[in-house]
């Protein structure tokens, strides 16, 4: 286990999945710390937002530090813990429950939830109200210390899944306006783009990003084991930068110009970046044209702009293969 703090320096995270302890701090006990201590045998990140030096505070770095690795993160622990003291001015838990209330509304509608991981000790006033609310989200609560601890490790050990995505164009002001992404800032798009990655990718999946990525500095803020599929961006930007090559295989596990691969049915597909370039008799995975196209008679469009701005799984691809093949009919391909 290694750990992150406020005062970590920034670097790739990427490597290992990403625990976040999101609970109260003030006027509770030093849980964290425990936690810190029960998950120290995983090869894994543990964010811990308490500081030990409180000398050097500032909100505005605070809010910031914890909004990247929330986002960043794998699984976030919620624990309410027995209060501890009071605190003047403020009610105990309010900060955690702010918190708990952003994260339910930010993973209700991704079809892989981030994974949220809650309990609260008996003690707490209105468990009662919370546990209510949340069962038509149908997240449980767990009941003790123990309980959540059990349920985080639990999800830490689920991965190795695949994905699909392309054109995610990062801080493209160009892709943004040209595909009328729902987007007021090239900030909030990629925001955005990392959010729904992150939500849906856990640390050890593996992402095929079928081209056009955008700004390579954005794939240290990305879950997953990525290999890139050239899209014409990059193919345009090695021909007049070629030394950009060594860089972006820093970035990716591997840079392909296309690929086949077996998916877990033992179906074959061909991954390529623009239609044009599908093989007539695969079942094909491309992007290029970003929403304008879901389907083909041969083929599935992986681009965010068809696919709500996130990466989709082998299942769905499976899912819409099998539509595609056996279940549509003539219309869907005019």
């Amino acid at each position: 286990m290694q750990l992150i703090t406020p005062l970590s320096p920034q670097k790739d995270y990427s490597d290992k999945k990403i625990v976040f302890l999101a609970g109260p701090i003030k006027g509770a006990p030093d849980w964290q710390s425990q936690a810190i201590k029960d998950l120290a045998d995983l090869d894994i990140y543990v964010a811990n937002p308490r500081r030990e030096n409180a000398a050097h505070f500032n909100l505005d770095s605070q809010i910031d530090w914890e909004s990247h690795f929330l986002a960043l993160a794998d699984v976030i622990m919620f624990w309410i813990p027995q209060k501890e003291s009071d605190v003047a001015g403020r009610d105990y838990a309010q900060t955690s429950r702010f918190e708990l209330a952003e994260w339910m509304a930010k993973t209700r509608y991704n079809r892989v939830r981030k994974q949220v991981v809650l309990g609260i000790d008996d003690s707490f006033f209105g468990k009662s109200y919370i546990v209510k609310r949340l069962e038509t989200e149908n997240v449980p609560v767990c009941q003790t210390y123990n309980e959540t601890l059990k349920k985080v490790r639990s999800l830490l050990k689920i991965g190795g899944r695949l994905f699909f995505t392309s054109d995610t164009h990062f801080s493209s002001e160009r892709a943004m306006r040209l595909s009328r992404r729902p987007f007021q800032s090239i900030k909030e798009m990629d925001a955005a783009l990392v959010l729904n990655w992150n939500n849906t990718v856990a640390s050890n999946d593996v992402v095929y990003h079928l081209g056009d990525f955008g700004d390579f500095n954005m794939r240290s803020y990305l879950h997953g084991k990525i290999h890139l599929i050239l899209g014409n961006y990059e193919i345009d930007a090695f021909q007049k930068t070629p030394a950009l090559q060594n860089e972006m295989e820093k970035c990716f596990e591997s840079i392909l110009a296309h690929d086949r691969l077996i998916l877990k049915n033992g179906d074959e597909v061909y991954l390529t970046h623009k239609p044009s370039e599908c093989k007539r008799h695969m079942f094909n995975l491309f992007g290029h044209i970003h929403g304008l196209k879901k389907v083909s008679s041969n083929g599935l469009n992986v681009g965010v702009d068809a696919n709500h701005f996130s990466p989709i799984s082998e299942d769905d691809v499976l899912f819409f293969k099998n539509a595609i093949l056996n279940h549509y009919d003539y219309e869907v391909f005019l």
